[in-house]
C-alpha cells in the first residue's frame, strides 16, 4: 500500500515542473530533508539565491553570536533558501525540525554540527506557545555541542511564540524580481540569453512589481517554452504565465450553445487526463457527458468527426496515440478557469475525477486542492478511497500531507483518523502513510500517529503498523528514532504494550536483502541505539507473551557473532545493559549457556562468546558482581535453551 514509483514521480514532477503552487520549495525542502545535500545542491542553491540587502549577513551574525536567529516575513520570501544559506555560511549541515504536538521536547533534537530549521507554520497553532517555552533552554542546549537554530516565523507566529527572551529577529523583504529571474533563468539559459530575455520590455514589465515567486514561475514559463529570444516566444510565455486567460475567456465565449457540450466535455477531459491514450481521453469525456447530462457522439466514433478534428476543436493533438495540449501548462489553466469561473460545477467536477482510476485525475485532484486550499476535498476523497481504493487513497494522503499547502491541516486530521473512529480502512491508509515517504520528513508525527494506531482493537491495523515500523527501521536515518519510539511502547500499558512487544520481536529478526539483521548496531559507537535496543530485549524477555519469540531472536543474534558477521563488543553491551535485576539475569544466562551448549558440532567457536557474556551479565548484576555464573550451570546439562 505505499505509494508506488509512478505516482511519486507524477507528483514530484508536477511539483518540480510548477503545476504546483509552491514547486520550488518543495524541491528545496526534499532535498534537504532526504539528507541528499550534496555540494552540488549547495552549489546551485546559493547560485540561484539573490539575498535583500544585508539580510543574510545579518542573520549569519545574530546566529553566530547568540546561537539562534529568527527569520521573519510571510511565505513567499524567501525564507526557506535563506534559512539554508545561512547554515552552509555557518559550517554546518541544515536539517528541518517538525514538531510532534504529544512531545515537543522530542521534538527538538540537540545534535552537534547541525543548523536546525524550524518553520511554525508546519506547527499546530495551539502547540506554538509551548515551542515558546521549550526555545531558550533549546537554544542553551544546542549551543552546548556547537549547533545553532534557524526559526522561521510570520509576525503572527511571532506574537503567539511569546519569548521572554528572542533570539535577534531579521526581518526579511522579498529580492529583486529582475535578480531571482535571471538567477533561475541562468540554470538554463546563458547568462547572455537570460539579460536578453530579462530586457525585453513585455517580461521586464511583468517583472516590475512581482513577487519572488512570481519572478520563478516566469523563468519556468521561459524554460519550458524551449524558445531561445524573446522575439520568438515572449508572447506565449507570458500568455502561459497568465493562465492562459484572455484564450480561455474567448473559446468559452464561442461554446456556449448545447451543441458545444462535448466540446467542453473533451477539453475537461484533455486537461484532466493530457498524457494518456487517445480511448482513454474520450472514455473520460463521454463519462462526464453521461454525469451532468450532456448528449455525446453516438457510434463510439464511428460517425462524424474524426479524433484528429475532435481534439483540433479543443486545441489538442494526438502524438504516437497519446493526447496533449498544443500549448503548454494550458490544462492546468483549463481546470483553474473552470474551477473559479463555475463554481455550481465543481462538485460534479470533483466526483467525476474520483472515479476516473488513473494516477493522472488524482495528481489532478491534489492539485486543485493546494491551489485552492479545499483540505476538506483531499480528506474526503481519502475517506471514500479508502474502502474501495486504497493505493489511490494512499497516493493522495501521501502527497497532501507533505505539501505546503495543505500539510499541516491534513497531518492533524490524520492524528485524530488515529486516535478516534472505528473506520478500519482509514486507519489502514493512514498506518501506509505513516510507514511510506512521509515519515522521512516528518518522522515524529508518522511515529505519534502509529502510536495511536497501534492502540487499535483490529489486528488488520496493528499488523499494517508493523509492516510500516519495519519499512521505517530499514531506512539508516530512521532506524534510531523508531527504536526509541518502540520501547516507549514497551514500557506503557494496554493494547499499545502489547504491539510494541511483538513489534520489537519481529523487528529484532528481521533481516536486510544482504541477509543482515537490520536491529544489530554496526558498532560500539551507536550508544542511543544499543541503550534502547537493551530496554526492548529487557521488556521483551520477561514478558511471558512475547519471551519465546524473543529468546528465538536472541538466539540469532548471538549467532550472528559467533559466526562472525557481527561486532561482538556490540551484542555484548547490548546483552549486559539489558540485566538490571536477577530477573532479567535469570533469563539471560541459561538462554546463553543452554544455547552454546547445544548448538551443532560445526566448528564454531560459542564457548568463547558465552563465557564473556556470562563474564558482562555478572558484572552487571551487583548482587552477582564478582562471581562466576557459570558455576551455576552443569557442564553436562544439555536441556534446550527456551526450557
Amino acid at each position: 500500500m505505499y505509494p508506488n514509483a509512478e505516482f511519486r514521480e507524477r507528483v514530484e514532477a508536477a511539483f518540480i515542473g510548477g503545476t504546483f503552487n509552491g514547486d520550488f520549495n518543495f524541491n528545496l525542502r526534499k532535498l534537504i530533508t532526504t539528507r541528499r545535500l550534496n555540494p552540488e545542491d549547495v552549489d546551485r542553491m546559493r547560485a540561484i539565491y539573490v539575498p535583500c540587502g544585508d539580510t543574510l549577513s545579518r542573520a549569519i551574525a545574530a546566529a553566530r553570536e547568540r546561537g539562534a536567529v529568527i527569520l521573519c516575513a510571510e511565505p513567499g520570501n524567501g525564507r526557506r533558501i535563506t534559512a539554508v544559506n545561512i547554515a552552509v555560511d555557518l559550517g554546518m549541515t541544515p536539517e528541518w525540525l517538525v514538531i510532534d504536538e504529544e512531545d515537543v521536547y522530542a521534538s527538538l533534537h540537540g545534535k552537534g554540527h547541525k543548523t536546525y530549521l524550524l518553520n511554525l507554520q508546519e506547527s499546530a497553532p495551539e502547540v506554538i506557545p509551548t515551542v515558546g517555552k521549550e526555545l531558550a533552554n533549546y537554544i542553551a542546549r544546542l549551543r552546548e555541542v556547537g549547533s545553532y537554530l534557524v526559526v522561521l516565523a510570520t509576525e503572527r507566529e511571532l506574537r503567539t511564540l511569546d519569548l521572554a527572551v528572542e533570539p535577534e529577529i531579521v526581518k526579511l523583504s522579498a529580492s529583486n524580481a529582475r535578480e531571482v529571474f535571471l538567477a533561475h533563468l541562468a540554470q538554463w539559459r546563458s547568462r547572455e540569453e537570460s539579460q536578453v530575455w530579462a530586457a525585453d520590455d513585455r517580461i521586464s514589465g511583468v517583472l516590475t512589481g512581482a513577487s519572488s515567486q512570481d519572478a520563478v514561475t516566469l523563468a519556468e514559463h521561459v524554460r519550458e517554452s524551449g524558445h531561445r529570444t524573446p522575439q520568438e516566444g515572449a508572447q506565449e510565455v507570458l500568455a502561459a504565465y497568465c493562465n492562459w486567460e484572455k484564450e480561455l475567456d474567448s473559446w468559452f465565449a464561442k461554446t456556449k450553445g448545447p451543441e458545444q457540450g462535448y466540446q467542453r466535455a473533451l477539453l475537461l477531459s484533455v486537461a484532466t487526463m493530457e498524457g494518456s491514450s487517445v480511448a482513454e481521453v474520450f472514455d473520460a469525456a463521454d463519462m462526464l457527458c453521461k454525469a451532468v447530462g450532456i448528449p455525446y457522439p453516438p457510434g463510439r466514433g464511428l460517425i462524424g468527426p474524426g479524433v484528429s478534428d475532435h481534439l483540433q476543436d479543443v486545441d489538442a493533438r494526438y502524438v504516437k496515440g497519446r493526447v496533449e495540449f498544443t500549448r503548454p501548462r494550458y490544462g492546468v489553466a483549463v481546470l483553474d478557469h473552470v474551477w473559479e469561473d463555475r463554481p455550481y460545477f465543481q462538485s460534479h467536477l470533483t466526483t467525476w475525477l474520483t472515479k476516473l482510476r488513473e494516477d493522472q485525475p488524482t495528481a489532478i485532484l491534489l492539485r486543485l486542492a493546494m491551489r485552492h486550499g479545499l483540505t476538506d476535498l483531499v480528506l474526503e476523497t481519502v475517506q471514500g478511497w479508502s474502502g474501495t481504493d486504497p493505493k489511490r487513497a494512499v497516493d493522495m494522503l501521501t502527497a497532501a500531507a507533505m505539501s505546503d499547502e495543505l500539510g499541516r491541516a491534513v497531518r492533524s486530521r490524520m492524528y485524530v483518523w488515529a486516535r478516534e473512529g472505528n473506520q478500519e480502512s482509514l486507519h489502514l491508509v493512514v498506518a501506509a502513510v505513516c510507514g511510506g515517504p512521509m515519515a522521512d520528513v516528518f518522522d515524529r508525527i508518522a511515529l505519534t500517529r502509529l502510536k495511536h494506531l497501534a492502540g487499535r482493537d483490529s489486528e488488520r491495523v496493528k499488523d499494517a503498523v508493523l509492516t510500516a515500523l519495519a519499512g521505517l527501521v530499514t531506512r539508516p536515518q530512521l532506524r534510531v528514532p523508531t527504536v526509541t519510539e518502540i520501547v516507549k511502547w514497551t514500557g506503557t500499558a494496554g493494547q499499545v504494550q502489547r504491539t510494541g512487544l511483538r513489534a520489537f520481536v519481529k523487528l529484532a529478526a528481521l533481516r536486510s536483502g544482504e541477509g543482515r539483521l537490520v536491529l544489530m548496531p554496526h558498532s560500539t559507537r551507536e550508544e542511543t541505539l544499543i541503550g534502547d535496543l537493551a530496554s526492548g530485549w529487557r521488556a521483551s524477555l520477561r514478558d511471558p507473551a512475547s519471551s519465546h519469540e524473543a529468546k528465538t531472536a536472541a538466539v540469532a543474534w548471538l549467532e550472528e557473532v559467533a559466526q562472525g558477521v557481527a561486532d561482538g563488543e556490540v551484542i555484548c553491551q547490548v546483552l549486559a545493559k539489558a540485566c538490571r535485576s536477577s530477573i532479567d539475569v535469570g533469563v539471560l544466562a541459561p538462554l546463553i549457556w543452554h544455547w552454546a551448549r547445544t548448538a551443532p558440532e560445526d566448528g564454531v567457536d560459542r564457548e568463547s562468546l558465552c563465557i564473556e557474556l556470562m563474564r558482562r551479565i555478572g558484572e552487571a548484576d551487583r548482587l552477582t558482581s564478582g562471581i562466576s555464573l557459570l558455576d551455576a550451570y552443569d557442564v553436562e546439562e544439555t536441556t534446550e535453551w527456551d526450557s
